[in-house]
């Protein structure tokens, strides 16, 4: 981007010497040269120099009746912003330079720092402090050096969080931008314990406030225009600088943490709501005792028979885990407290076990009632069959036959459950 605006400032100064206008043309080489010096810029700058030296037409005719303006001057080794009328301040090319590589690293927070992603948090430390007392507003005076201070200042506070820099080095950009992430535990690192409240969830890093950190200020009388607050109280006097406006960021970034917290809550009551009611649902079955397991046929397990009080409905259970269920042993103990012991046969007279054989019955009634159900659907599809197409090709005996077939299962519910099916 420097370089596109250093070349176009070149192009105009070669317009303007073609011209004959010295003065223009060494204007706009020294803004070449200022931006991003080229060997061309400088060979430019130098030629158009000497002509103005020499007292070429036009080159500085009026020169000294008229203020003149700030104007960039670069040399071999440094480059200098002169006022003619004011202070001078300098900055050296190498301060340039750092500034310019900065820029060019862009989000790459490893190319910032000009560290491999190796780096340990001490290299990281090191990079940052090094290029923090570079890169100073108030010790450099480049173009640009603001903004490649408060990106070297974004990069370590992402690199030296553990946690951010895991997200960094696997989604690549800002992670507080990206995840709002929020600062790592106070062991992270060294400086954790400044970053757990200043870094918080969507909170931007105050990069003079981090070079306080390191530095402890001493930029001028306060730390970039802090006010020096003196406190007494124990041994000796102790100083603080205050910023103006800190205390007003600070309560502002915790309204609007607790503020997320409450709309976080309201989301996620409605969650907390239904999982409640659905351990509602399954509230009494903690506090029920569940059926034994019986079948309709025996097998090698369900080998033991019995039979309901009521209908006379067989069915086979384990015998071992039957006995052992809380409603025959209930039926037991009670029977054994009366002074005799009840035989596996003839324990009735439990209400639980009773309500079970009711239960047994109305599972055999179902069972009747679909087998009868399907024997009935299927008699009805045989004789539409034997009916014919609108009575071609009916076979009236096989219709006959059809007609009368009885079916056990139709029978036993309509003798057990007077239900009956046509």
């Amino acid at each position: 981007m420097d370089a596109d605006e250093a070349r176009k400032a070149l192009d105009l100064a070669r317009k303007h010497d073609e011209n004959g206008n010295i003065e223009a043309a060494l204007k706009w080489a020294r803004k070449s040269v200022a931006i991003y010096s080229t060997p061309e810029a400088m060979a430019l700058f130098t030629r158009l120099k000497e002509k103005g030296t020499q007292g070429t037409p036009s080159a500085d005719s009026g020169a000294s009746s008229a203020p003149k303006e700030t104007v960039y001057m670069a040399t071999k080794t440094e480059t200098r912003k002169t006022d003619a009328e004011g202070p001078r301040s300098e900055y050296t090319e190498q301060q340039v330079e750092v500034v310019r590589r900065v820029k060019r690293a862009g989000g790459d927070f490893y190319a910032v720092l000009n560290v491999q992603k190796t780096a340990t948090d001490t290299e990281v430390k090191k990079s940052y402090k090094k290029l923090a007392l570079q890169l100073h507003p108030d010790k450099n005076r480049a173009p640009g050096a603001d903004e490649a201070f408060k990106l070297v200042s974004k990069a370590f506070t992402v690199l030296s969080d553990k946690d951010k820099r895991s997200m960094y080095d696997k989604f690549g950009g800002d992670p507080e931008s990206r995840f709002g992430a929020a600062s790592s535990s106070a062991s992270a690192h060294p400086f954790a314990q400044f970053q757990s409240t200043r870094m918080r969830p969507g909170a931007e890093m105050d990069p003079e406030d981090l070079f306080n950190m390191f530095f402890g200020g001493g930029m001028g009388g306060g730390p970039f225009g802090t006010t020096p607050v003196f406190t007494f109280g124990g041994p000796g006097m102790r100083t603080h600088y205050y910023r103006p406006g800190t205390r007003t960021r600070q309560a502002g970034q915790q309204s609007a943490q607790n503020a997320s917290q409450t709309a976080m809550w309201f989301q996620v009551l409605p969650l907390l709501i239904l999982l409640f009611c659905t351990m509602l649902s399954y509230l009494p079955n903690l506090f029920t005792v569940s059926d034994p397991d019986f079948r309709w046929r025996p097998t090698a397990l369900h080998r033991a028979q019995r039979t309901t009080l009521d209908h006379g409905i067989s069915y086979f259970v384990d015998p071992v885990a039957f006995a052992k269920h809380p409603y025959v042993t209930a039926t037991t103990k009670a029977t054994r407290h009366g002074g005799s012991v009840q035989r596996f046969s003839s324990d009735k007279s439990s209400s639980e076990l009773r309500a079970f054989e009711r239960r047994v019955e109305e599972a055999w009634m179902k069972e009747l009632y679909r087998q009868c159900d399907s024997a009935q659907e299927y008699k009805r599809r045989r004789m539409l069959d034997a009916q014919g197409f609108f009575g071609f090709g009916a076979n009236k005996d096989k219709l006959e036959k059809i007609r009368s077939e009885v079916y056990e299962s139709c029978e036993q519910l309509e003798h057990l459950f007077g239900i009956r099916l046509r």
